[in-house]
Order: C-alpha cells, then sequence, then structure tokens
C-alpha cells in the first residue's frame, strides 16, 4: 500500500492506495507541522495512523507545511522510516502536494489554510519567490490572519455590535486565555486560525465583506505578487479550506484584476488516487 498524507497545521488527510490506485484507507488526524511539533508528538500521530491501516505500507509520501526545510525532512524521514521500516519515505512541502491538481500543467498555486504560501509550477519544476517566515510576519489571507484580525476587531472595540455579542458567546475571549495561547500555546497560528470559522459563518455581514474583502486583496498584493506575469498566462489555483469558503470574494477579485482562470480546491488529496 502507498500512503499518502497531506499536512497543515491544524489537520492532517491520510490516504492509502492499493497497486491499482484504488483507495482502501483514509483518515483525518491533527496537523503534523515540523515547525510546531517534538518528535514524541510527531510519533504519537504516526502511531495513531499506523494501527488503522489494513495491510503493509510499501511506500510514504508526507506533504507538509515546512517540508521544504532540511532538518524537517531528516526529522520526518527518520520517524516514519522508524514505524515503516520497510517504505520507501518521501518528505516534501505541502506545495510539492498543491501544484498536482494542475494535473501537469503550468499553473499559480495559492494554499490558503490555517497559513497561506505560493509558487509557480512551470510544467517540470516549482519556483517559489518568497520566504517561509511564518505566521508572525506573513501568511495574508490564510485562517491566523482572519482569526487576528477578529481579535484586533474585538479587542479594540469596533466590531459591530451584533457582531460582538455573538463572538463573545461563541469563543472565550479572557484576556488571560487568549495571551496564554498566543505566548505558550502548542499551535498559536491554529489558535488563531480557529476564530476564522466565525468569519466563514457570518460572510454576508457588511462587516466581514470589508474584512474578507482587504484579506483576499492582501492575498493578490503580497501572496501573489511575484507571479503576476505568470497568473496572465496560466490559470491559478486556490488550495485550502480558507480559500475555497471564500472563493465568491476572490473570484471577484481575481476578474477585476484580469485574471479569469480560477480553481479551487479544498482537500487537494481528494484528488488524487495515484501520486508519483
Amino acid at each position: 500500500m502507498v500512503l499518502i498524507a497531506d499536512s497543515g497545521s491544524t489537520k492532517c488527510d491520510w490516504l492509502g492506495h492499493d497497486s491499482k490506485g484504488v483507495g482502501i484507507f483514509q483518515k483525518r488526524t491533527i496537523g503534523v507541522n515540523p515547525m510546531l511539533l517534538s518528535d514524541m508528538e510527531i510519533e504519537t500521530v504516526i502511531q495513531e495512523v499506523r494501527k488503522d491501516i489494513p495491510q503493509g505500507v510499501s511506500r510514504v509520501e508526507f506533504y507538509c507545511a515546512g517540508g521544504n526545510h532540511d532538518e524537517s525532512k531528516s526529522r520526518l524521514g527518520d520517524l516514519f522510516q522508524k514505524h515503516f521500516p520497510q517504505a520507501i519515505v518521501l518528505v516534501a512541502d505541502d506545495l510539492e502536494m498543491a501544484v498536482k491538481c494542475g494535473q501537469g500543467s503550468p499553473g499559480v498555486v495559492c494554499i490558503l489554510g490555517t497559513g497561506s504560501n505560493s509558487c509557480f509550477f512551470d510544467g517540470a519544476q516549482i519556483h517559489k519567490r518568497l520566504p517561509d517566515l511564518g505566521f508572525h510576519v506573513m501568511d495574508e489571507g490564510s485562517g491566523n490572519y482572519f482569526g487576528r484580525e477578529l481579535l484586533r476587531s474585538h479587542a479594540y472595540g469596533y466590531m459591530p455590535t451584533d457582531l460582538r455579542k455573538i463572538f463573545e458567546y461563541q469563543y472565550d475571549l479572557e484576556e488571560n486565555t487568549i495571551v496564554k495561547e498566543l505566548y505558550h500555546g502548542d499551535n498559536p497560528s491554529s489558535y488563531l486560525a480557529n476564530f476564522a470559522q466565525f468569519m466563514v459563518q457570518y460572510q454576508e455581514h457588511v462587516f466581514m465583506q470589508g474584512m474578507i474583502k482587504d484579506g483576499v486583496g492582501k492575498v493578490f498584493e503580497h501572496v501573489l505578487g511575484p507571479y503576476k506575469k505568470e497568473m496572465q498566462r496560466h490559470p491559478i489555483y486556490f488550495i485550502g479550506s480558507i480559500a475555497f469558503y471564500l472563493q465568491k470574494t476572490i473570484q471577484n477579485e481575481a476578474c477585476k484584476r484580469g485574471y479569469d482562470t480560477v480553481f479551487f480546491i479544498k482537500n487537494p488529496i481528494q484528488y488524487f488516487t495515484t501520486l508519483s
């Protein structure tokens, strides 16, 4: 069996298929981001998956945020080899999974999930023109970006009263709780991204529409900024839950900027039964 995983900071989707490409295993776990989790925490997730796998594994393909760093590749590779000693192990960046949505054709890819990322795939190679500096500095248009904007609007008092009441009812907004999660929590970016669900839920509210439009504008200006020429000639693939739920605003912004061919894919792993 070939075991494939597509992991962000919040969740990880696992898929297993046989030699004929027929899916025989599927599971979702917490996200495995090597920049955030310890070896012990990663092993716990691997063991959780391993016990549910119906047969032996000949190959592991693990795509994750932070998977392009040499240290992360080495750590994850060793951990998977430990639990799947007979398997060939491949560890790669989540962009490697995302570009497969174009089925080999050139295109610009933009991941908008817990975090954000982008690249241009020329049909053979990935060209990434932005550094990975983490959610403290970058990640415009992502779940943690919108979660941060919501918390700011509440803290500074400019969130409308009707939304404020609902927001306070749905979330623990005690100052000590927020500070603890942001500065001492296991996964601050995922914590922030949880608030983005509220934005999606009430995205038709005029206040949310303004926040979303501003965030989407920053995606095109900053996250996709280095690929303006390529976007004029090739499709844009928006990958991830945030992109999927905000596709109306993203589509409108793309059209306004002259980009006509845009695709949205919530879970890229679901589009593949066989990955090379």
